[in-house]
């Protein structure tokens, strides 16, 4: 009898044993997510990939699959875990929409080097960050020849490959006001030319977040263009990648002056301003109207664009355009949030958009919309992306505790904390 009750101990300390290791095996595999394993985009012959830019909007299609295979296997060694279902509306690094010739597979959204969205689930990266200079480079390579000097350093004319362009036309655009200058004078096109020529480059080690302050545009016969985006004195972005300037800076003046002088010449495009049409509310209804409520600091603006698909002026005549109400210009603002009020995401960086600005030779302004200045600090009432009640819901910091508005109208913060779940960053 004793044998046989031993007999059966044993067998169940075995299951037992059997069973707690295939939970534990089952939560590990479960923990252990990869990209292939939630997509599924092994189980097919990926033919192409479409990468949007989340800091540009710039869309780009690769097709050739030993990039596509590169690209895939970068994405497989991360170890991803599973963070929640929701919306973030900070700007993504890149978009990736996967296909079986015409058939859409599977995409996924990069928002920051270690955070993925999946089919609207959020995933964290625990074992490594992305590596974002590699990706960019599978995505976006540079297929003009880059020159260096003596030093190794990079000019700006090599990128934009200025010397094989027949330049007409210069435009420069300050992406916190949207105000913007434009100049077809060649002698003026070839002293900015001369400018930016002597600025030397080497490549940033990082991509940079959270917007930019001017864009430069130079124009050239055919109608093609190329951009400078320039995030500080320092900094600057060319086809989608960042260089830091070498023993020197950008003065920035002057291109404030280039806008001031040139923005009364002789404009070709649409020149719209939009009367506000904002109802007015209380600071009370402002705070209950609001899903989110942050301070930040303003890190830049994107480029602007219409309301329309690929970004670009609506295929209709400008008599046709309905301005204000179906054919609309907005701009992103980057925001670096330093405190959340009201409502938490797990991400310092945000993107908050408003109407107005300028595309080309077109140009919108909305008399409700409210303006930003780089490195301003800032009091947001939002909902996702939209600022509550247009102007009424941005302030100026003055300091720690009160904020002001446009119109004169003051928040003193601290008798507002009841009201709020407060979150420092």
């Amino acid at each position: 009898m004793n044998k046989i009750m031993s007999y059966f101990i044993l067998c169940f300390l075995l299951c037992s044993s059997l069973f707690f290791s295939g939970c534990i095996a089952e939560q590990k595999e479960t923990e252990n997510n990869t990209v292939t394993m939630l997509t599924g985009i092994d189980d097919y012959d990926i033919t192409s990939v479409s990468a949007r830019n989340g800091l540009n909007d710039e869309l780009v299609t690769i097709g050739d699959k030993e990039t596509i295979d590169k690209l895939i296997k970068i994405l497989d060694t991360l170890n991803l875990e599973e963070i929640g279902i929701g919306s973030v509306s900070s700007r993504t690094y890149y978009t990736l929409t996967f296909y079986h010739n015409s058939t859409e597979i599977y995409n996924l959204s990069i928002i920051q080097d270690d955070l993925l969205e999946i089919d609207g689930v959020y995933y964290k990266v625990n074992n490594t960050h992305i590596n974002m200079t590699e990706l960019r480079g599978l995505i976006n390579p540079l297929d003009l020849p880059v020159k260096r000097n003596e030093e190794g350093n990079i000019s700006i004319s090599s990128l934009i490959d200025i010397n094989t362009y027949e330049m007409t036309k210069v435009s420069i655009v300050n992406g916190m006001s949207r105000k913007s200058g434009s100049t077809d004078n060649i002698t003026e096109i070839r002293k900015l030319l001369s400018d930016l020529g002597r600025y030397k480059l080497v490549e940033a080690e990082e991509p940079f977040i959270g917007g930019y302050r001017y864009f430069i545009y130079l124009y050239n016969y055919s109608g093609g263009f190329s951009r400078v985006s320039i995030v500080d004195n320092k900094s600057i972005e060319i086809a989608d990648v960042p260089y830091e300037i070498v023993d020197s800076s950008i003065d920035l003046a002057e291109f404030e002056e280039f806008i001031h002088l040139e923005s009364v010449s002789g404009h070709e495009g649409l020149n719209v301003e939009v009367s506000g049409i904002a109802e007015s509310v209380s600071i009370e209804e402002l705070d209950s109207c609001s899903f989110l409520i942050i301070a930040g600091t303003v890190t830049g603006a994107y480029p602007s664009r219409w309301n329309t698909p690929d970004g670009q002026r609506p295929d209709k005549p400008g008599s046709e355009l309905n301005i204000g109400t179906e054919d609309m210009i907005y701009t992103d603002i980057g925001i670096h949030v330093n405190r959340y009020f009201k409502n938490e995401y797990d991400t310092q960086e945000w993107v908050i958009r408003v109407e107005g600005g300028t595309v080309g030779d077109d140009s919108i302004w909305v008399e409700d919309t409210p303006s930003f200045e780089y490195g301003e600090n800032v009091l947001l009432f939002l909902n996702g992306d939209i600022i509550t009640g247009a102007y009424q819901g941005k302030f100026t910091m003055i300091n720690d505790t009160t904020a002001v508005r446009g119109d004169g109208v003051s928040v003193n913060i601290a008798e507002m904390y009841d009201h709020w779940e407060i979150t420092e960053i």
